[in-house]
């Protein structure tokens, strides 16, 4: 039987209606070490998530009463940055990127593998177990130009501006702010961002970049005093983070000096 402190790190949330699926996953993820709290209605299974700690989320599409997406999104209007693969049993492209806008990290397409869910599992979960075997281990205050962000309050600045991000353009920021002004690439951007490389479409990167984008656009620095922080895209590698030199770092010398 786990320790403790090993099943506070792998406690899981199951949220899906049918019995005949959640049955077998979860006895099979109780298997393989994890402890799995199980609920059948999405109002029900949001309760839950926000009350207790959990390591990972999943969350079937099609739910009684709340569905799958409308719980996720208010997860995360909430704050929660649980990571959360989604099961759905909709082929199409539309869905699947609508559960990713929603918030979710990662999707399964039923039928599927009790393999390739536990694969997908360990991708969405490894971040946080490293984070709570080695704390303190990365810095908690970063800063480009302007743009600042302490990891330890979930807090964000810009210039004189606080940004209120959703979960999965913070978690970008991060990636890009740690990386400072190197190419962060595609792949890595759905590794870190999604937990998982693996059917993470174009679009949804897109569509969360030009969230930060827009956040980053709102702000006024004011004269130019400020050094202004910009996404660059480098054509088919990812996207880096930019460093406008400042009014001040631009004003040639004084002669008289």
């Amino acid at each position: 039987m786990p320790t403790n402190a090993s099943s506070q790190t792998r406690r899981l949330l199951f949220i899906e209606d049918e019995e005949d699926v959640a049955g077998p996953i979860k006895r099979g993820l109780e298997e393989e070490g994890y402890l799995v709290d199980w609920t059948r209605k999405g109002e029900e299974g949001l309760t839950e998530a926000l009350a207790g700690t959990y390591v990972a989320l999943i969350v079937d599409w099609r739910l009684p009463g709340m569905d799958g997406r409308t719980l996720i999104e208010q997860l995360r209007d909430e704050g929660d940055t649980t990571p959360v693969l989604m099961l759905t049993a909709l082929q199409d492209v539309d869905h699947r990127v609508a559960g990713l806008d929603a918030g979710a990290d990662d999707y399964l397409t039923k039928p599927f593998s009790f393999e390739e869910l536990l694969a997908r599992l360990r991708a969405l979960t490894r971040r946080v177990e490293q984070a709570s075997a080695s704390p303190g281990t990365q810095k908690t205050h970063l800063q480009v130009g302007a743009l600042t962000m302490d990891t330890a309050r979930r807090s964000v600045r810009y210039g004189p501006s606080s940004l209120d991000l959703r979960p999965k353009a913070y978690r970008l920021l991060e990636l890009l702010l740690r990386q400072k002004e190197t190419v962060v690439t595609r792949t890595k951007i759905a590794e870190r961002v999604w937990g998982s490389p693996y059917d993470v479409t174009a679009n949804a990167i897109d569509v969360t970049v030009s969230s930060l984008r827009q956040a980053l656009g709102k702000v006024e620095l004011g004269d130019g005093a400020l050094s202004e922080v910009t996404i660059e895209t480098e054509r088919g590698i990812g996207y880096r983070l930019s460093v406008a030199p400042s009014s001040d770092e631009q004003a040639p010398p004084n002669p008289s000096e």
